[in-house]
């Protein structure tokens, strides 16, 4: 098993079709779900960072949050397991504490890598932003290092610099990046070090996200307006889809040979699709489509 100390450069895998060829644009895959068999894709350069300055404190126990199907919290537990720490998930969704039956297969791994749950219910779950009950929760944990939902920190937003990176020496002269978005770290860090002719699109996997555009812009600084989010491609929600995602997928994955997660990459390649038949894009145009892995919940 690769560890997750080693760094190693994804592929960047062209992706060809005719309907790329009659409007003159070049089309990839970043294919960061082959970077760890555990720890894919975005939430390793999201929890890189973080565990070196948990280990620089001292701390070898993480605390997180996140629902049933938490692509976050699979990694967590896994990058825990592999540095011998503990890890505690607390998990959206008292009604799935004593019913074991209905846990995804998301948890059902971070689990057998030895993460412990604590099944919140909706209303306490929502006080994870408040600092007194953070606070609270820290005095529970003294010896704990605590990571916000989806990993997304100043820490995690950092670790996206080896990212473009590879792209820069990979694709030279690359115009568009889409990446999918759940708590915004991935692409405020993707947009912070992405020169500024460069654009990242960032399709929300949830409803009404919004609201995550301040603490995105935040993250990369002011003085940039490289990035775009885009909200209308949730497919009825976080975890849900539709009969055309669900199609988009399959056409996907039988012309590239490339499997999709369905919490957020199948998201991002029905809203490219969609953009392309709207023809949303120019001659000229290289674009890049990041695969931030997540393959454990694909089954789910």
């Amino acid at each position: 098993m690769t560890s997750p100390q080693t760094e190693i450069t994804t592929p960047l895998q062209k992706l060809e079709d005719a309907r790329f060829d009659q409007i003159g644009i070049e089309v990839w895959m970043k294919r960061d779900d082959l970077n760890h068999p555990l720890i894919q894709g975005n939430k390793w350069h999201k929890l890189r960072l973080n565990l070196d300055q948990a280990a620089k404190q001292g701390q070898t126990q993480l605390i997180t949050f996140g629902g049933a199907y938490s692509n976050h919290i699979a990694a967590t537990a896994a990058a825990c397991y592999e540095r011998g720490w503990s890890s505690i998930g607390l998990i959206r969704g008292d009604e799935l504490a004593n019913n074991h039956q209905a846990w995804s297969l998301t948890l059902k791994q971070a689990q057998r890598h030895g993460m412990q749950f604590e099944f919140l219910d909706r209303q306490t779950y929502r006080l994870r932003h408040h600092q007194a009950w953070l606070d609270a929760l820290q005095q529970r944990f003294p010896n704990a290092y605590l990571l916000p939902e989806g990993g997304s920190n100043e820490f995690a937003v950092a670790g996206f610099e080896k990212v473009i990176n590879q792209l820069n020496q990979q694709c030279e002269g690359w115009t568009d990046l889409f990446c999918a978005v759940g708590t915004g770290g991935s692409l405020a860090g993707l947009a912070k070090y992405a020169s500024p002719n460069q654009t990242v699109w960032g399709i929300a996997s949830l409803k009404n996200a919004d609201y995550l555009k301040p603490q995105i812009q935040n993250w990369i600084g002011s003085s940039k307006q490289n990035w775009r989010l885009l909200t209308e491609f949730h497919g009825g929600g976080y975890a849900k889809s539709n009969s055309e995602i669900m199609l988009k997928t399959k056409q996907f994955e039988s012309k590239f040979q490339i499997l999709l997660d369905p919490i957020y990459t199948a998201k991002l390649v029905w809203a490219f699709n969609t953009l392309l038949e709207q023809n949303h894009f120019q001659a000229g145009q290289k674009i890049v489509l990041y695969h931030s892995g997540g393959l454990q919940g694909c089954t789910d």
